[in-house]
């Protein structure tokens, strides 16, 4: 049989630079890239138009009440939640990536607002008339998008990922019945300041619930019909399946019929009653159209002000609009783009900072909506666009006989479907308690704190888990499980010619760890001697001390001592003077496998860690110890492996460390044209190989091109890597292999240490002969010292038995 050795060499960095700047986006992709409208308009057609239509005209119905609601639960006049709204919708369809979101006014962003706002009320500066609502409204509408750019133009939205689900969900949770806590007292026409905690706003409405007005009896009517509806709607959609589209579209716009019907009886009480004030709190006047457009006045003192708030308000804004965004894109089966997200976001409140509107993000509840009403592209905005227009010039006067009663009741209404139940706290604590901890810790927080702060702990305690996780990551100690019909193997230490069949049943055999939940049992020693060992992550500064310590662990525990230690305590090391002096029947260390297939990145701590680790087990069994490893196609394991010398593992002379750097090896014969044209001349690669029945050409210089010929056939092999990397290709394995004819043939890495599968690496750790005991092994210590003859022979009779 043929065997090919392979090879997975670094691309040099002039390849990676070429490769870059090929890479790079022309002036049309770019413009295409940051305005996605312009591929997928020209495909418009009469079909999309009709459901955009409906879609628009369902959320413009929706928008309208839930913009003037949010806007008084920041504390702002109804009429900026309008300038909010309309400016988002507008922006969004020519750089939006989403066909479903909504960019405009949300409950949990005003309610976050509304307690920075509260704080600005309580200055001498807004009291005294220097600051105004308008200019806090700007600011933070201005500074927001001018963040939010700032992150989508420098390719930041990545670290929208470190922001866990339960992070979000509890935050949301507890935000949401923050909200509904909040709302409870203009529901009931009780007057209760909402700048207090949220635990004790709740126990300041319970006090006054004898002061309950008749508001309460719009209020508590309003919730009763919206949850009426919305219960009935789902019960007839699934009874009557014919009518489940009518039936939908009746259930979205119960918001707005509670409003209409509301309004009316208002307008009728107040107009026929001839009451001098109205019996019932109601918004008052809103006046039409675009009242303050122009340059955004600020105020240095006021920036100052709120300038530690903008952290937090970005973070609020990024989250809830990539959030909603990439769950129903996974819903609707489209990807989003989340630094063009996070641009939509910056440029609707750098613009709205000219309407007067305050920070806008992505609705939770208006996007899923528009998604469940059909929208097919972001055109559907356009049509919400003009109904906000619209109301703005057209319905105001109806606007200011609007029961309070009635939008606290939607505005509580329409987060409750945020607060999640006992079904997802139990989905959390299934997956690792530590995911029902952050949610607990955001959901808690937000019921007795701002919110910032509960977003604060709940990113940084995900943070910690996440850290915790990558610096003690799993790891096994691998054994070997033969089949019923495999030749049991027992292979003594320092057998070097064990039978074909052996070495075969050894290449067969199934490799488990000692801890496999059912097959663990089955599971025994690979040979006395031999230690195979599997990292389970990623090998960095992180975690690699960790790894280097358990796998010493292993190595001290399955195996003994090369030298024994002194009788008396005193001429023994500090470390190690509680050891028994018994004589110790445990095999001596012969080899170590590393299983690296799960390892795809190591840096310079790690094999750092890695190169002390093969020392200090050399010191440990007072011999020199081969390192086998199994890998992956990953080029930055592989290159850290050769720069500590592991892949030819020979020896340094005069330097301490017990490998010779492999790529100064290969720097140093790069100026060589050498190949290898025998089987007699390829002993690097076939020395722990052992096939010597093939032709190779193996060019060291240049690392691209591997030919095999196989002798008796005559069968040419050639295997050229070609480069796969690029912004569109992340993986690791940026030396691909295009194989032109392999044949009857068996593939073996170039390097003697480096193998493809377990069982090769196996059956070259039991057949290896180790470097000779005569070579020098560097040492620190007395205990490290080299074994006299003496000790070597009673080793080899122990052995022997």
């Amino acid at each position: 049989m043929t065997t090919t050795f392979i090879d997975n060499p670094t691309p040099n960095y002039k390849d990676q630079a070429r490769s870059s700047l090929r890479s790079c986006p022309t002036p049309g992709t770019f413009f295409s890239t940051v305005f996605p409208i312009v591929t997928w308009l020209p495909k418009y057609n009469l079909t999309w138009l009709w459901s955009d239509f409906i879609s628009g005209l369902t959320i413009g119905c929706i928008v309208v009440p839930q913009a003037m609601a949010y806007a008084k639960l920041v504390g702002l006049p109804a009429q900026y939640g309008l300038y909010t709204s309309f400016v988002g919708v507008a922006i969004y369809p020519f750089v939006g990536t989403s066909k479903d979101i909504n960019i405009g006014t949300t409950a949990i962003q005003s309610l976050f607002l509304g307690q920075i706002f509260a704080t600005v009320q309580e200055t001498t500066q807004f009291q005294s008339g220097q600051w105004t609502t308008e200019q806090f409204a700007v600011t933070m509408s201005l500074f927001a998008g001018i963040i939010t750019l700032f992150l989508s133009i420098f390719q930041l939205g990545i670290l929208f990922n470190f922001i866990c689900q339960p992070a979000i969900s509890g935050f949301m949770a507890g935000s949401a019945l923050t909200i509904v806590i909040s709302q409870l007292g203009k529901i009931l026409g009780i007057h209760v300041s909402t700048k207090d905690a949220p635990y004790l706003i709740f126990g300041n409405t319970l006090k006054a619930l004898p002061e309950a007005s008749i508001d309460a009896l719009i209020g508590i009517l309003s919730l009763v019909w919206l949850y009426g509806v919305k219960y009935a709607c789902k019960y007839l959609a699934k009874r009557y399946q014919r009518y489940k589209t009518g039936i939908l579209y009746f259930s979205m716009s119960r918001n707005v019929i509670v409003l209409i019907f509301t309004t009316f009886l208002s307008w009728l009480i107040n107009h026929f009653g001839h009451h001098a004030e109205s019996p019932f709190t109601i918004l008052g006047p809103v006046p039409p159209g675009f009242q303050n457009m122009g340059v955004p006045k600020l105020d240095k003192d006021l920036i100052a002000h709120v300038f530690p708030n903008f952290p937090s308000m970005v973070v609020l804004l990024i989250m809830e609009h990539c959030s909603i965004a990439s769950s129903l894109g996974q819903s609707s089966d489209y990807r989003i783009n989340v630094n063009q997200e996070i641009l939509s976001v910056g440029l609707a409140n750098i613009f709205g900072s000219f309407f007067s509107a305050y920070p806008a993000t992505g609705s939770f509840c208006r996007s899923a909506v528009a998604s469940k009403s059909g929208s097919k592209t972001p055109v559907y905005n356009v049509v919400v666009a003009i109904i906000v227009i619209l109301a703005l010039y057209a319905l105001t006067p109806a606007f200011q006989f609007i029961p309070t009663a009635s939008l606290a009741a939607v505005i509580a209404h329409a987060v409750t479907d945020l607060i999640v139940g006992p079904s997802v706290w139990r989905r959390f604590w299934n997956v690792h308690p530590s995911e029902l901890l952050i949610f607990a810790c955001a959901f808690i927080i937000s019921l007795f704190a701002r919110l910032d702060i509960s977003i604060y702990v709940a990113v940084g305690l995900s943070v910690v888990v996440q850290l915790y996780r990558s610096s003690r990551p799993r790891y096994a100690v691998i054994g070997r499980m033969d089949d019923d019909n495999t030749m049991q193997m027992v292979v003594a230490n320092n057998n070097h010619n064990a039978s074909a069949i052996e070495l075969e049943a050894l290449a067969q055999c199934k490799y488990f760890s000692f801890t496999h939940p059912m097959l663990g049992q089955y599971v025994r020693s690979i040979a006395p001697g031999v230690i195979a060992f599997q990292p389970r992550d990623n090998m960095l500064f992180e975690n690699s001390q960790f790894m280097t310590e358990k796998l010493m662990d292993e190595i001290k525990h399955t195996t003994r001592r090369g030298k024994p230690l002194a009788e008396k305590i005193g001429d023994r090391p500090w470390s190690d003077a509680d050891a028994p002096a018994t004589s110790d029947k445990r095999p001596l260390l012969h080899a170590v496998i590393m299983d690296m297939t799960c390892v795809n990145q190591m840096d310079y701590s790690a094999i750092d860690y890695l190169k002390a680790v093969a020392t200090q087990a050399e010191r440990y069994s007072g011999r020199p110890i081969s390192w086998f490893f199994v890998l992956n196609d990953s080029w930055a394991v592989r290159q850290c492996l050769l720069f500590g010398g592991f892949g030819t593992q020979e020896r340094k002379k005069k330097k301490n460390g017990p490998f010779r750097s492999d790529l100064k090896k290969r720097k140093e014969q790069g100026d060589d044209d050498v190949s290898c044209t025998s089987s007699e001349e390829c002993q690097t690669p076939t020395s722990i190989h052992g096939d010597h029945n093939n032709k190779s050409v193996y060019d060291k210089k240049e690392e691209r091109v591997v030919q095999v010929e196989d002798i008796h056939h005559g069968r040419p092999c050639k295997i050229e890597p070609t480069l796969s990397y690029g912004p569109d290709n992340n993986h690791d394995d940026s030396m691909g292999c295009r194989a032109t004819h392999l044949g009857n043939t068996h593939l073996d890495d170039v390097y003697p240490y480096f193998f493809l599968t377990m069982g090769d690496a196996v059956v070259a750790a039991c057949t290896h002969h180790a470097v000779p005991d005569e070579e020098p092994i560097s040492s620190s210590s007395s205990s490290a010292s080299s074994m006299n003859d003496d000790t070597v022979d009673e080793e080899k009779k122990i052995e022997k038995q």
